[in-house]
């Protein structure tokens, strides 16, 4: 019980940091806030599935060089969006704002496909209901986790 008042309180604080980054319209994509996360994610998410050591250190292996690789993909998307503002205020041509938008348009794809990947990965280390854990508690770490940030962030702004 100490342990999660402990975990708690730390994600408390994490998350008036990241309010406050927030608040400033700068959203850290490193740096100690977003490791402090990353891991009461990780610890969150043994609890939920219930994974074993060994099922944990195959599925962590995975999961960071999936996590990696969205990484990757997300700052190539930034890149082209970066270039179509350049050409869009330059007055490109059409051609040339047209192969960006096909370039940023191919980059979902492959966050589509990275994560359909993963998924059929993780079915040789996770059981089914495992599995099914693992695809909600994602969707609702990362909903609750914006959500508190906004709620947050509004606070913050109506005090002002």
């Amino acid at each position: 019980m100490r342990i999660l008042r402990a975990l708690h309180l730390l994600l408390i604080s994490i998350f008036f940091i990241l309010a406050q980054v927030v608040a400033q319209d700068q959203l850290p994509m490193h740096g100690p806030a977003a490791e402090r996360i990353a891991q009461y994610k990780k610890l969150r998410l043994m609890e939920v599935v219930q994974m074993n050591e060994e099922t944990s250190v195959r599925f962590f292996a995975r999961y960071n060089k999936h996590e990696e690789n969205i990484r990757a993909i997300g700052m190539q998307r930034n890149e082209l969006i970066d270039q179509l503002q350049k050409l869009s205020k330059s007055n490109s041509n059409d051609a040339a704002l047209e192969n960006v938008i096909k370039d940023i348009g191919m980059s979902e794809e492959k966050v589509l496909e990275e994560r359909t990947k993963f998924i059929k990965e993780l079915r040789d280390i996770l059981t089914l209901k495992q599995l099914s854990q693992f695809i909600v508690f994602e969707r609702n770490f990362n909903k609750n986790l914006r959500e508190l940030m906004r709620d947050v962030a509004r606070d913050r702004w109506n005090r002002r």
